[in-house]
């Protein structure tokens, strides 16, 4: 068998020798203009990276330096923003550069409004001005970052959100967008509120912008007071260097500008009056609620609410005024009806307590006990009505159930014939509920 014999035919190598690309702002621009991404980039980073070009003889930025930069601003944006996956391999992370050449063109043109680069409109190159760029590539992020946003994939809609405000500063519906919906939702809430805060010093007044700030200062108290274990019922002055009350403060500040602006609106009042009743402050969580009521006839709530304040403040005239006022506007108003039961019953117990501790056989400790005796079967049935109206209001309720019985009893010592079939009855209601033998 012959064998095969191999032949290496071995050719001269020649390398061509790559020809160093020139510096040039007007090519790079035409290849932009062209869609030719990749030459773009290639002509725009050599006209950068050459210091004679971009240096004039005194060591100053030459007259085509602020354009360079620019374009290579727009270069950067173009591979971020293209779909073209061939393109979008140029550079893995091209924003932080595209963001940097603005920001030396900015620097060298010193915010000089003028036209660098050309479009091209109905075959006619048309000068761009800058603001015009800039909104176009706005544009191109904020679509973006919505369409992202919508695919709840949140952090990554925040990046671009962060690139629209960067060409739109002082827009305030991109900060608005940044701070009150793109930030919180990526848990980006420091970034939330500075965006927030350019918002309003740009003079965006929607309220939106303050709720989100109640929101975060809220959830940021709330998460110290789990950390902590922070309760809201210590005095305010055990709390006030505590992250908990700094950030609860905060909230506060924001709920009374909301109050402020909107007087009139009770959601936002009710934010300020939480806040007031969470940290134990219930000289001002009263004005506040007088204020509610004040603002409105009908509203029981806020009466019944300046009721227990004033309980809890120990001014129990008060608490009744209120609780009576509350029931003028609903006179079957479970939880004012309560309120006020327990409090006349309480009254007749006390006229019981002060009778039984006069042990004098004096004429005036005679008449005085005897004075008592009359007086306490009128106080229970002061008390009376309101039992029955909280029975009426919730019939399975054992607090009225067993307060009315309490009244009835007592009240059988008195009068028997009355009382005692009451007694019978309502024993077998509350049987039938299971809540009596």
């Amino acid at each position: 068998m012959k064998k095969l014999i191999l032949f290496l035919l071995v050719f001269p190598l020649f390398v061509a020798a790559q020809k160093p690309i020139k510096p040039s702002v007007n090519k790079a621009e035409s290849a932009l203009q062209k869609g030719n991404i990749d030459e773009a980039k290639e002509i725009i980073d050599a006209t950068v990276a050459n210091e004679k070009y971009m240096i004039d003889k005194k060591g100053k930025p030459s007259k085509n330096a602020a354009k360079a930069w620019y374009l290579k601003g727009m270069i950067y944006c173009a591979i971020d923003t293209t779909k073209n996956e061939k393109f979008k391999s140029l550079e893995a992370d091209p924003f932080p550069i595209a963001k940097e050449a603005f920001n030396k063109s900015e620097e060298i043109n010193q915010g000089k409004e003028e036209s660098f680069v050309k479009t091209v409109m109905n075959g006619l190159q048309v000068p761009m001005l800058k603001n015009q760029v800039a909104t176009y590539y706005a544009q191109k992020y904020l679509e973006r970052g919505y369409n992202t946003y919508k695919a709840k994939d949140f952090k990554k809609a925040f990046v671009d959100i962060e690139k629209v405000v960067y060409f739109l500063p002082t827009d305030t519906t991109q900060l608005m967008n940044a701070g009150v919906y793109f930030a919180p939702a990526a848990d980006e809430n420091a970034k939330a509120i500075a965006y927030i805060a350019r918002y309003q010093a740009a003079g965006g007044k929607n309220p939106d912008a303050l709720l989100q700030l109640y929101s975060i200062y809220t959830k940021k108290a709330d998460a110290a007071k789990k950390a902590g274990k922070v309760s809201g019922k210590e005095k305010y002055d055990a709390l006030k260097d505590t992250s908990y009350m700094k950030n609860i403060n905060k909230a506060l500040d924001v709920a009374k500008e909301l109050t402020s602006r909107f007087p009139t609106n009770m959601d936002y009042l009710n934010f300020e009056y939480n806040i007031y009743t969470q940290t134990n402050r219930l000289p001002e969580a009263k004005a506040l609620m007088e204020q509610k009521a004040a603002a409105d006839p009908k509203d029981k709530e806020s009466r019944y609410f300046v009721g227990l304040i004033c309980n809890e403040l120990k001014d129990i005239d008060g608490a009744k005024h209120w609780m009576g006022e509350a029931l003028k506007v609903d006179p079957d108003y479970f939880e004012a009806n309560l309120v006020m039961a327990k409090f006349t019953y309480g009254d007749a117990q006390k006229m019981r307590h002060e009778r039984n501790a006069i042990t004098g056989q004096r004429p005036d400790d005679l008449k005085k006990r005897q004075d008592l005796y009359i007086k306490i079967p009128e106080m229970l049935k002061v008390s009376l009505p309101y039992w029955e109206k909280c029975v009426a209001a919730n019939p399975d309720d054992q607090d009225g159930l067993y307060g009315l019985l309490s009244i009835y009893n007592e009240l059988s010592l008195y009068d028997e014939a009355v009382y005692n079939p009451k007694i019978a009855d309502l024993k077998k209601k509350m049987k039938a509920l299971g809540i009596e033998d």
